[in-house]
């Protein structure tokens, strides 16, 4: 509580006008499908005009083969920041603000991704490939908590990767896998002298496996969660020449332990009167008791 009381009011507005067009095609045999669309906006304020187009497409071959190819634009006039407290528990706050045009700029991303599907007899196989820039983040909407935690820069982040999927069901039994490949990296033209290093989300590589199976009204499902841990900085020790400050290794070199969860669940449905259907269930999480970490931080706590 605030004494005296302290209130303090601000009113900032963005108007943004936008037309849009979009024109779809389909064959007599739908077989090939096409959605091609764009978009103009105009921001009032910054009297900023962005054009968005838009794509897809889907092309069905050899009976059971699909091609999907997407692409598009996007922008956005808010961005999150985000203040740590290192002090409880690394608890984050996080409140939404609008651009400026300068140190909040507007977020500008494209992205395109192309991908096959199979499909035939409760077997799905789908491969897909992708890339996204994202232009416009700041460093306090990114969560540091290195050498750049008070810094305050705009850049961009780019992830590529790629995707994968198999599912198949053998009567009441119904699996899952999927891996996923993707390399995520940060560029800030202050920071790193300009040199890309790895997001503070960067996963590499992620395996998921789950099953299903049902008999009567009983389902049970297991599941099991694989991925390398994500990046961290590690310090090389204290300054003493600068207030205690620590001293950091290159931003993100490091990488946490690799994460592993196993997960089981069980519903069952039963009938309430004549119209009502009820459920039942439970869930284990992490049956393996894996001790996972999840995020390493550091601080100074009496010059230590």
């Amino acid at each position: 509580m605030n004494n005296p009381p302290f209130r303090r009011f601000i009113k900032e507005v963005i108007r943004t006008h936008a037309i849009f067009n979009e024109v779809k095609f389909s064959s007599n045999s739908n077989s090939t499908k096409a959605k091609i669309g764009v978009r103009a906006n105009y921001i009032e304020k910054f009297s900023k005009t962005l054009i968005e187009p838009r794509l897809s497409f889907s092309q069905r071959f050899l009976n059971y083969f699909r091609l999907e190819i997407l692409g598009e634009f996007k922008s956005q006039t808010t961005s999150q920041i985000i203040d740590l407290q290192n002090d409880f528990l690394g608890v984050e706050k996080r409140c939404w603000i609008l651009s400026n045009n300068d140190d909040i700029p507007i977020i500008e991303s494209k992205q395109i991704s192309a991908g096959i599907h199979f499909n035939k007899n409760k077997l799905l196989i789908s491969a897909e490939a992708y890339i996204k820039d994202v232009d416009g983040i700041t460093t306090r909407s990114q969560g540091f908590q290195n050498q750049y935690q008070f810094r305050i820069e705009d850049g961009s982040y780019r992830i590529k990767g790629i995707d994968f999927l198999i599912n198949k069901q053998f009567g009441n039994i119904s699996t899952w896998f999927s891996y996923s490949y993707s390399k995520n990296d940060y560029t800030f033209k202050g920071l790193n002298s300009g040199e890309s290093f790895p997001n503070n989300v960067d996963i590499t590589h992620a395996l998921t496996f789950a099953g299903a199976y049902t008999f009567n009204d009983f389902k049970f499902t297991i599941g099991v969660n694989w991925r390398t841990g994500k990046p961290f900085t590690e310090p090389e020790g204290i300054s003493s020449t600068t207030n205690n400050t620590i001293n950091y290794q290159a931003p993100n070199s490091s990488n946490l332990d690799d994460y592993l969860r196993a997960d089981l669940s069980g519903t069952y449905i039963f009938k309430i009167g004549d119209t009502s259907d009820a459920i039942i269930g439970f869930s284990l999480w992490n049956i393996l008791n894996k001790t996972n970490i999840i995020n390493i931080y550091y601080t100074i706590d009496d010059s230590n």
